[in-house]
């Protein structure tokens, strides 16, 4: 029995959608839309897509349907620009429409609802985020004085390779120290602090943390009830392990980072480090404390980020 009205009630919500999407497009505004695929009824071209919109399928669609295209995931729209001109179209002509990114069930449990900096809404917020960060990170005085920093963490790495044997023999793989290469270089920046090796317990509890974020926020798991609402009810247990995942790793990010650098601060009243900065923002207000930890966890992702692109390319 318990069957039956449960397949009722699904087959009740797949009806109401499909009922809604007809009035939608037949009440509302017409526009000129791009050129793409064919769209199936509810799931869009999620077919001809599959899971993977990495950047070679999309070139292939560009190569069919043009410069600029359109995918229709779920309910919602996707378009994609793949030249110059309409990139800087979309990011330097029109970048306050287009700067704010597109929000999701799953980065909302991991920025707090857009408390961070890179996946908040651009507006008032963002500005006073981006105007924190600027000084400790994006200005050349930071480059010169991390410079002498980053060619170490390179000189380091070059030293290891030689003491292994096995390197001018049969080879090694450096995937691994090259990942701490890039987190030495983020959180010498950012903490004044590195990791002495790949072994180091705190290491690899971060690559493990981090690389868990991104599988989940990354995967198309839960993009089936993010595009098409209906299927939300079965994301539960999927959000319930990103709930606990960012639990764990703002606790993480307090007790090993956050702590140290704000009891560093109270004794030598010095900025010393990118953390120190955003601690001193704290303190004055600008705020809060959520915004701190939220900022460490950006800052966790570029690494995990830049650490990918470095063996993408």
């Amino acid at each position: 029995m318990d069957l039956v009205l449960l397949e009722k009630a699904l087959l009740g919500l797949f009806a109401a959608a499909v009922l809604a999407i007809v009035i939608s497009k037949l009440t509302g505004k017409r526009f000129k839309l791009p050129p793409g695929p064919t769209p199936m009824p509810i799931v869009g071209n999620w077919l001809q897509v599959g899971d993977d919109l990495n950047h070679r399928n999309l070139m292939a669609m560009a190569k069919k349907f043009g410069e600029i295209f359109l995918l229709r995931m779920g309910v919602r729209n996707l378009v994609v620009v793949s030249s110059p001109d309409l990139a800087r179209e979309v990011l330097h002509a029109q970048g306050v429409e287009f700067g704010s990114r597109t929000r999701n069930v799953v980065l909302d449990i991991f920025t707090g609802q857009g408390q961070d900096m890179v996946f908040t809404v651009y507006g008032d917020h963002w500005r006073k985020m981006r105007r924190i960060m600027t000084v400790p990170f994006f200005t050349n005085k930071v480059v010169q004085q991390n410079r002498e920093g980053w060619e170490e963490e390179a000189r380091l790495v070059i030293e290891d390779v030689k003491k292994d044997p096995r390197s001018s023999v049969e080879g090694t793989v450096i995937r691994k120290r090259l990942q701490l290469m890039m987190y030495n270089d983020m959180f010498r920046i950012m903490f004044n602090k590195r990791f002495e090796s790949v072994e180091d317990p705190l290491f690899k509890k971060l690559t493990v943390l981090n690389a868990e974020r991104s599988r989940l926020s990354q995967s198309f798991d839960f993009n089936y009830g993010d595009f098409i609402p209906v299927l939300r009810p079965f994301m539960s247990g999927y959000l319930k392990q990103c709930y606990k995942l960012k639990d764990v790793r703002l606790k993480v990010f307090e007790d090993h980072f956050v702590k140290d650098r704000k009891l560093a601060l109270e004794q030598n009243k010095e900025i010393q480090c990118a953390m120190d900065h955003i601690l001193d923002a704290e303190a004055k207000g600008e705020i809060n404390h959520d915004n701190v930890l939220y900022i460490v966890e950006n800052i966790n992702v570029a690494g995990n980020f830049l650490t990918f692109l470095n063996f993408s390319c």
